[in-house]
């Protein structure tokens, strides 16, 4: 029993292995143990044994087993034990056996003492080591999670470093191929602006060379009447009155028809006489060789009637009253109230000087020239209401005078000449904003209604081109970047695809060389511009051109001899500056200021 318990116990400590072994020799021995007591009781009942003889556990045939365990070898401890003589009888031999089998057993217990010892101590070594690799385990694998954690943080830090790395690099490259896409665009319209600026240039240089060429090609040409020619005197009879003068007088302008007469180059009519005849109005043509006789003096018709058939009839001739172009700038506003106030440009002087002021204070107005007249109507006065009269200016008796009223009131409209008529185009009522377009036919001398607009407009800049209206930008509510245009033949308008490159509404515009110019005006977010574009019809489309010193709105634009004339208009200030624009070289230059700032204004060009 002992060995069994013994067993049990040692089965509890775990290592299978040891256990085994050991159970394997504790059967063995008990079961020698148990074959060795039943040949003693075999031999103690037969009495085959001697007493005296000496016995031991090979004498009664027995061997001890001898397995080799190690450390723990049973053997070894029973290997020694040697059984003692037996005594002659059978009595003393079973008690000896019983002796060496105690001993035996003692010896058993104690090595099974040991093993226990042994293996407990093995088993307690072996926890140790277990714990010790499952905290080692645990101190890699929180070791490995660390380093994995510390791992994807640098992957990840190394990630977001490349991304913003490359995203740098890709705003670097944008910033890059849009400055680079910046350059090349500014670097095109410069080319473009360079060509069209020499396009312009070349033209004009063209223009002049074939006038030069028609004029060389005319000196030329035989003299047809070598009599005209070289007399000093010449007899002219006009409508039946005969008038005599130098032939120096009537070729003081050369470009008129009296110089042609006496170049001789001409087949003229002659009467009986043989004096040269034209059936005009021998009145009128006094008053013509009166003025080329002495420039200095302007003509001073009677009434309106006698300056419209002289203004006619000098035109017949091709006779200048004005050595320059006339740029009149009539009414506007001097930051105080509409001014009736009119200047006209001394090209000569270079300076502004006043002549008779309109018959009604008024500002944004529209004004033309129709028949060597100026014309201004609509706007508003002092009591800032919407005008629908219009005055007309005699500039050789210098006077103003009434003529038929629009037939509906506005102000901010825009005017303009086309052909033998005025137009007077949009507008606001006081009320609403107008679409509404009146033409002026001086033969009827009434305003009559055509066409409207497509988009009511106020303050449209209004120009004409190639026999065709143009109303372009303004305001409808918001302002606009839209061009119409209006054809008299069809009596229609049609809002076109192409659009102005900026907003803008009381802007200013003329047309000149078969294009017209823009500038200035304010857009939708309160800016007022100083920028300078052309319209061309036949692309519908604008470039810019060299900017203006100035921003400026409700300005005035209009062509003046070879250049186009900018003046006043408002900005944080009201201005009495004026610039001369160039076309053929795209540049500006500094013109006489203004007697008295104003905007709101109208400049004509008058060439009488």
């Amino acid at each position: 029993m002992l060995v069994f318990n013994e067993l049990s116990r040692l089965s509890d400590v775990g290592c299978l292995t040891t256990i085994v072994t050991h159970d394997a020799l504790a059967s063995a021995v008990l079961d020698h143990l148990a074959s060795v007591h039943d040949r003693l009781h075999t031999h103690k009942t037969s009495n085959s044994v001697d007493v005296g003889d000496s016995c031991s556990l090979a004498a009664i045939g027995t061997e001890v087993p001898r397995i080799d365990d190690g450390d723990y070898s049973l053997s070894k401890d029973i290997g020694q034990l040697r059984i003692l003589p037996e005594r002659n009888d059978a009595l003393s031999g079973v008690e000896d056996f019983e002796v060496m089998v105690n001993d035996m057993r003692s010896t058993f217990v104690c090595w099974l003492n040991k093993a226990q010892l042994a293996l407990k101590s093995r088993r307690e070594e072996l926890t140790r080591t277990a714990e010790e690799l499952q905290a080692e385990r645990k101190a890699f694998a929180e070791r490995m999670r660390q380093e994995r954690a510390m791992e994807a943080e640098k992957l990840a830090e190394e990630r977001r470093r490349h991304g913003q790395e490359i995203a740098s690099q890709l705003k670097h490259v944008q910033f890059e191929r849009n400055e680079a896409r910046r350059r090349i665009e500014e670097e095109r319209q410069k080319l473009d602006h360079e060509k069209d600026v020499f396009e312009n240039y070349m033209q004009l240089e063209s223009a002049k060379l074939r006038q030069r060429v028609e004029l060389f090609e005319q000196d030329q040409r035989k003299v047809l009447d070598n009599k005209i020619a070289t007399q000093t005197m010449v007899d002219i009879n006009v409508g039946g009155v005969v008038f005599e003068t130098s032939r120096h007088t009537l070729a003081r302008q050369p470009t008129s028809f009296l110089a042609n007469l006496v170049s001789g180059r001409h087949e003229v009519g002659r009467d009986r006489q043989g004096r040269i005849f034209l059936d005009r109005d021998y009145e009128l043509f006094r008053v013509i060789l009166n003025f080329m006789r002495n420039p200095e003096c302007l003509p001073s018709p009677r009434d309106l009637a006698e300056s419209i058939l002289l203004l006619n009839e000098a035109a017949y001739y091709k006779i200048k009253f004005s050595p320059y172009p006339l740029a009149i700038c009539l009414g506007g506003h001097d930051s105080h109230s509409p001014m009736a106030a009119v200047e006209i440009l001394d090209r000569e002087n270079m300076c502004w000087r006043n002549c008779s002021p309109m018959q009604t204070p008024r500002m944004y107005f529209g004004a033309g020239v129709l028949n060597n007249f100026v014309y201004v109507f609509g706007g508003h006065n002092l009591d800032y209401k919407a005008l629908c009269d219009t005055e007309m200016y005699d500039r050789l008796r210098d006077t103003w005078h009434s003529t038929a009223s629009l037939k509906q009131a506005r102000r901010n409209n825009g005017g303009c000449t086309l052909g033998d008529r005025l137009f007077c185009v949009g507008g606001f009522d006081g009320t609403s904003v107008l679409d509404s377009v009146e033409s002026y036919d001086a033969r009827m001398r009434n305003w009559i209604h055509v066409a409207p607009l497509n988009t009511p407009r106020s303050s449209p800049m209004i120009a004409q081109q190639n026999d065709m209206l143009y109303a372009m930008g303004g305001t409808c509510g918001e302002r606009l970047q839209s061009v119409e245009r209006y054809d008299p033949r069809m009596n229609k308008w049609e809002l076109l695809s192409g659009a102005l490159l900026k907003v803008r509404s009381a802007g200013a515009a003329c047309s000149y060389n078969n294009e017209i110019y823009l500038i200035g005006g304010i857009d939708n977010e309160h800016t007022i511009h100083n920028s300078l574009e052309t319209w061309h019809s036949s692309s519908q489309s604008s470039r810019y051109l060299m900017e203006a010193p100035l921003e400026l709105m409700d300005t005035s634009l209009t062509f003046c001899g070879d250049s186009l004339l900018l003046s006043g208009g408002q900005n944080s200030q009201v201005s009495d500056a004026t610039f001369f624009y160039r076309p053929e070289f795209d540049e500006w230059s500094k013109g006489p200021s203004l007697l008295i700032p104003r905007y709101g204004h109208s400049t004509v060009y008058l060439d009488i």
